[in-house]
């Protein structure tokens, strides 16, 4: 009789052993799995719920809430082994392994997101960069077309007087003999422009560039050229009578007998060249 009893005393022990073991081994294998963490982890911040951090930070907080408890079950250490013990030592086991693997894959989701955002950072500047110089290839064309369009207009119609050209590139244009009487070419480019007996009379050419230009037997009288660029320009038999030359660069512009420049106006003090001839 005493045997039976021991003998399901032992029978109701393993039993009791091996519910624990098998509980013990799903706990450690659900809070081993990488994959289940990370799929938790996208789930909740898939729905917009919080941020990743925050996740993960909630997930810790379980995690520990778990050791905590398989710590309860386990304490004191050096207790004979039962099923409560040995329950707590699985757990305790697993979310410390659970845990080593959060951090892990936090640190490499963090530099992985860190990878993502410096690549897209890169794509988003080379795409600007792309785009300005689209911008700016465009801008060339605009203006290569609107040059030709000037030049056309330019030759066929040299009646151009009190016309609005401020800011626009005329350089190397053809613009001999043109009646530019009274225009506005403040700022205007006209480095190389062949403005041969032009006249250009009373016109507001302050801040334009002119270097190089051909402004030779050209009627400039009365005309506004403060803070012009003139330099190396052809300013022979050029009349430049009552023109305003405050800071005008005159660095190699030749000049001869024929120029008229405003009363008291001394060109080689500008670095204009005389010509003998």
């Amino acid at each position: 009789m005493q045997g039976g009893a021991g003998f399901q005393v032992h029978r109701k022990e393993d039993k009791r052993y091996s519910r624990g073991d098998v509980y013990s081994t799903i706990v450690s294998e659900a809070l081993q799995c990488p994959q289940l963490i990370a799929l938790t982890l996208e789930a909740v911040n898939g729905g917009e719920l919080m941020s990743r951090r925050q996740a993960y930070w909630l997930v810790g907080a379980i995690l520990a809430v778990i050791a905590l408890g398989g710590l309860g079950l386990w304490w004191p250490p050096g207790a004979p082994a039962n099923a409560s013990n040995q329950l707590g030592a699985a757990l305790l086991g697993a979310t410390i392994v659970a845990l080593a693997v959060l951090v892990a894959e936090y640190l490499l989701s963090t530099q992985m997101g860190e990878i993502a955002a410096h690549d897209s950072l890169a794509a988003q500047e080379r795409e600007l960069r792309r785009e300005e110089a689209d911008e700016a290839l465009q801008r060339q064309r605009g203006e290569q077309i609107d040059k030709w369009a000037l030049q056309f207009v330019a030759s066929f119609r040299q009646d151009l007087k009190m016309i609005d050209l401020s800011g626009r590139d005329m350089s190397g244009l053809y613009l001999q003999a043109c009646n530019l009487l009274r225009a506005n070419l403040k700022g205007t480019n006209l480095d190389g422009a062949n403005l041969n007996g032009a006249y250009v009379a009373w016109a507001y050419l302050s801040e334009a560039t002119l270097k190089g230009a051909d402004l030779g037997n050209a009627d400039l009288a009365g005309a506004s050229l403060v803070g012009a660029d003139l330099s190396g320009a052809n300013l022979c038999g050029t009349n430049l009578m009552r023109a305003d030359l405050t800071d005008v660069k005159l660095a190699e512009a030749r000049y001869d007998r024929l120029t008229a420049w405003p009363k008291g106006f001394e060109p080689q003090d500008s670095g204009a060249e005389h010509l003998q001839t």
